[in-house]
């Protein structure tokens, strides 16, 4: 085991020699870790403690360093095989790199080693692989070795003295919880609650559909609801044959109606159209105007094209001219400006001397700006260099600072290696902390939830409680409300009848003669059918919702029920929200404080990093000095270089921009000087050609001129031509212009005239031959017998539709119900043997007996015999234990109690009568009882040891000789016994086994050697 429970660092225990002699001891303090040595066989085996009542992550050892990881390695035997188990639970340890932690993974490993003497089973060499890693693959392969699970190889191995010893002397109440606890009854619990549970979801199903059902039903049977549906079926059929005559008569009536209506309508337009032709003949005096005016219109467009010509030929004319005087203008300009021109040319070619002069000048400035350019270039190295020696400075005493800083970041990352194991193990400390208080967190989390639940689903009962009183108070006002518009309608339906009535002709609703009584009142009040049709949808509609309403308050109900059984299924937390919550604050803040701090991670790689470090500024510091040295001589050089050049320039050209200035200075003034000759000669050039140009601009507006006027001459001819062949004047056209742009639109209004005129004279042939020979028909005679007959119609329809209405929603209860009374049917088939069987087993039977209690009882029985087998030979055949019957209510009962039979006596007496040493013996047989029954009943491998836990402390001298002896002859049938306890007494007596040392550090197991 290594940093397993209290052990710290790896326990070997060596059981060989302790199982050849026979019996041997485990002797320790109160928690020194004497029952974890089974913990870690049951864990290594089933990765399970050996009580099961701590979990694999409680079994890590908080002793052991934070990089340990805890592990358990179990080698056992079966038959000539020899198998070896390594198991490692989930746990927290220290990241490999860095300062955080990471998860290690459940792991399991199982090997075959037959064949391999114990001392060469260590490290890697563990055997052949059977399975590994994966524990959903381990854990099949040491059970069917095995032949046991956990929890029955907890009984077999590792016998609980003390418990049978309380089973003997405990009440009858506190005897049940024992055995529970040996016995292990969950499946029997779990298979009861789950029919009851099934049961009772049965139950309260058939509950829901029958309240649903009741609710459709109201006040009927399903028989009378069947009557029911009869009786309106027959009474919409008759309405049915009423509706088709009278629609019948409604149709003949809109046929005469609609015949009349046309007729009127064609007398109506006859009249129209003869008013129509009134009018257009009195408007043909107009038309006729209309068309002398479109026939001038259509003359003048053609005169209108000449006229326009001969305008632009004018214009064009008068255009010319003054072209020509603007073509003798500029031919004076250019003859003066050519003058003016030629003058100045004479003036620049005098200044020849003054440019030769100022050419010289700028080649001597030019030559002395070269020489200060090609210094530049050498101040420009100078400068380099000095920077460069600067720069070389500068570097030197940095790297000088960095060889400083990497020695002191060193000593720094080394002063850290030495505190990493302590930060490593205060961070794992502060892991289980916050992984217990989360554990203690999600309890209250799952306890708050379950409570929540079950207030919220109290709220909604209370809500839905309300909402079905809401529902239900409307329903009432409904149903109220559908009376007063059904009595409404009867009202108005009578009150047409009444309309109707005439002396001495029958009634057309009961066909009597006599009218004494007819109804009163306003017949023509519209909307009583819609307000009928309104109140009964909203009947319907307030039925629905109150079911509705009541299903919804019921299933709310029992589910409140269930919120509440979660809630107290639920253990009450030891703290509430707000004393916890703080100390999970408190442990996520240090978890999180610890895994921030950086310093600590890739600290290896950091103490590399800085070492490397540390080498290379050194380096560079000795690098940096020697270029500091070639920098200097390099600046000596560049000044020499400098000096050399500028020895024949001027000194006050040197500096300022002197020189530059001078230069600028030269070039501008020969710039000017050759500018001035280079403008006059251009200048010159330039006036020839506008001169040229001029004159010839002059002759072509000469020929312009001539060209037009002749144009226009011929332009006034045309137009003179045109206005006589149109039979035009001047003033004629004048008068034409204006209807020019509306000839199209007076046309439009000619042609309509004509299809006006046309379409009148059509119409009133069609309409003559049409009427023929008929008078005027009576609309209003033809309307009223219409409305009569739409009026009986009206009012069968909606007799009809209120019935069949009527009839379709007790049709769909009738279909519901008959779907209700299937299911319940069906539901109660499958609760009757569901029923019986949770009553069964949930102590409704006629022992009141509960199906764990009877497996309890059944299992005491079987152990009670083995245990007797075991005793007889202990007490020399003495004493049986057994199960005393009670008669309850004229039944013979056994409960749970235990009582002797002393043969001596011959008679059954409390085991509290039973001496210490009588009691040991009746416990231990027992104990080894339930061993033999486990074994036998699975079919497992026969084991030869067993561990006895406790039961010694109380026991004097004498009764601890016997039960000493007692367990030396259980020697004898070839199975070694193993003693578990604290006391002196039992170590001074059985010297072999083993001691467990508490230490600060953790415990240690030492192996004893016999006094023999």
């Amino acid at each position: 085991m290594t940093a397993f429970g209290p052990y710290a660092g790896t326990e070997v225990v060596e059981f060989t020699a302790a199982l050849d002699a026979g019996i041997f001891g485990i002797y320790g303090e109160t928690g020194a870790g004497k029952t974890t040595i089974f913990d870690g066989i049951s864990f290594a085996l089933f990765g399970q403690s050996s009580g099961a009542e701590r979990s694999a992550e409680d079994m890590i050892c908080h002793h052991a360093h934070a990089t340990d990881i805890t592990k358990v390695e179990l080698v056992f035997d079966l038959g000539n095989e020899r198998y070896v188990v390594q198991r490692v639970p989930k746990q927290q340890r220290a990241a490999l790199r860095g300062s955080g932690t990471t998860t290690e993974p459940h792991q399991a490993y199982l090997f075959r080693a037959t064949g391999m003497p114990l001392a060469e089973i260590a490290g890697d060499n563990l055997g052949d692989v059977v399975a590994e890693k994966q524990v959903n693959k381990v854990d099949p392969e040491i059970e069917a070795l095995l032949g046991y699970n956990a929890a029955q190889f907890r009984q077999i191995v590792l016998l609980p003295q003390g418990d049978f010893r309380k089973i003997l002397t405990a009440p009858s109440d506190e005897r049940s919880p024992i055995l529970k606890r040996l016995f292990d009854v969950q499946m029997y619990e779990r298979f009861a609650d789950r029919i009851k549970r099934d049961a009772a979801d049965l139950y309260r199903q058939i509950n829901d559909d029958r309240v649903r059902r009741d609710t459709h039903l109201g006040n009927l049977s399903e028989e009378q609801l069947a009557d029911e549906i009869g009786s309106m079926g027959e009474e919409v059929s008759s309405l049915e044959t009423t509706v088709k005559a009278e629609t019948e008569t409604l149709v003949q009536c809109q046929k005469a109606l609609s015949a009349g209506e046309g007729l009127a309508e064609k007398f109506e337009a006859r009249g129209a159209a003869e008013t129509e032709k009134a009018t257009l003949e009195s408007a043909s005096e107009v038309v006729e105007e209309t068309k002398s005016r479109l026939a001038k219109a259509r003359a003048a467009q053609i005169v209108l094209v000449a006229e326009s010509a001969m305008r632009a030929a004018g214009e064009e004319a008068g255009a010319a001219q003054t072209r020509h005087a603007t073509a003798k203008v500029s031919l004076s300009s250019a003859q003066s400006a050519l003058s003016v021109a030629q003058e100045a040319l004479n003036r620049t070619e005098q200044q020849k001397d003054n440019r030769d002069a100022a050419h010289a000048k700028v080649l001597e400035l030019e030559r002395f700006e070269k020489t200060l350019g090609q210094s530049r270039t050498l101040l420009a190295d100078l400068e380099a260099a000095k920077l460069a020696t600067k720069s070389a400075v500068e570097k030197q005493a940095t790297a000088e600072r960095n060889r400083t800083n990497a020695e002191q970041t060193l000593t720094t990352l080394r002063n850290l290696q030495k505190e990493q194991p302590a930060h490593v193990r205060t961070l794992q400390e502060a892991g289980n902390v916050l992984a217990a208080v989360e554990r203690e967190a999600e309890a209250l989390g799952r306890y708050e939830t379950a409570k929540s639940r079950r207030g919220l689903q109290a709220g909604e009962v209370d809500r839905l409680q309300t909402e079905y009183e809401r529902r239900s108070a409307h329903l009432e006002v409904c149903k109220t409300a559908l009376e007063r518009a059904e009595q409404d309608l009867t009202e108005i339906q009578a009150l047409h009848v009444a309309r109707k009535l005439l002396p001495a002709e029958p009634c057309p609703a009961c066909g009597s003669l006599d009218h004494p009584n007819p109804a009163i009142g306003d017949p023509e009040r519209r909307g009583r059918h819609d307000q009928f049709e309104q109140a009964s949808r909203e009947l319907r509609s307030a039925e629905r919702d109150e079911i509705e309403a009541k299903t919804a308050l019921a299933a709310a109900r029992s589910s409140l029920t269930e919120r509440q059984t979660e809630l107290d299924a639920l253990d009450r937390p030891e703290r509430d929200r707000q004393s916890l919550d703080p100390v999970l604050a408190e442990a996520r803040d240090r978890r999180i404080a610890l895994e921030a701090d950086a310093r600590f991670v890739d600290l290896e790689s950091k103490i590399a990093t800085a070492e490397t470090a540390a080498g290379e500024t050194t380096s560079h510091y000795e690098h940096a000095r020697q270029e500091v040295s070639e920098a200097r001589d390099a600046e000596t050089r560049a000044q020499t270089s400098y000096d050399t050049l500028l020895r024949d320039v001027p000194e006050n050209w040197r500096q300022g921009g002197a020189l530059a200035s001078a230069l600028s200075a030269a070039v501008s003034a020969q710039g000017e000087l050759v500018a001035a000759h280079e403008t006059a000669i251009n200048g010159e050039k330039a006036a020839a050609v506008a001169l040229s140009a001029a004159e010839q601009g002059e002759m072509s507006a000469v020929a312009d001129v001539d060209r037009t006027a002749q144009a226009f001459t011929n332009a006034q001819a045309e137009f003179t031509e045109r206005l006589g062949t149109a039979g035009l004047d001047e003033a004629g056209l004048k008068v034409a212009k204006a209807d020019v742009a509306q000839s199209d639109a007076l046309e439009e209004q000619i042609n309509s005239f004509n299809e006006r005129v046309a379409a009148n004279k059509a119409q009133l042939e069609r309409l003559a031959n049409e009427i023929g020979d008929r008078s005027p028909p009576d609309v209003e005679a033809l309307t009223a017998a219409k409305e009569s007959a739409q009026s009986k119609l009206e009012t069968s329809q909606q007799t009809h539709t209120r019935l069949q209405r009527d009839l379709e929603a007790k049709l769909e209860t009738q279909r519901k119900v008959e779907a209700l009374s299937a299911r319940i049917t069906t539901l109660e088939a499958e609760y009757g043997p569901v029923g019986g069987l949770a009553d069964l087993v949930n102590g409704n039977n006629e022992r009141k007996v509960r199906l764990p209690d009877f497996a309890i009882a059944a299992m005491f029985d079987e152990v009670l015999v083995a245990a007797n087998q075991r005793l007889a030979p202990m007490t020399g055949g003495r004493y049986q234990l057994l199960r005393p019957e009670d008669a309850v209510g004229g039944r013979q009962k056994r409960g749970l109690d235990i009582a002797v039979f002393d043969a001596n006596t011959e008679k059954s007496r409390p085991t509290k009568t039973l001496s210490g040493g009588e009691g040991f013996q009746a416990s231990l047989a027992l104990a080894l009882g339930l061993s033999d029954v486990v074994q036998q009943n699975s079919g497992g491998i026969k084991l030869d040891a067993i561990f006895i836990d406790e039961g010694f402390g109380t026991l004097d001298e004498d009764t601890l000789n016997t039960a000493l002896e007692t367990l030396y002859e259980l020697t004898n049938d070839k199975r070694s016994v193993g003693l578990i306890s604290h006391t002196e007494q039992v170590k001074s007596m059985i010297t072999g086994g083993f001691d467990i040392e508490v230490t600060p550090s953790g415990s240690h197991i030492h192996t004893r050697r016999s006094a023999a």
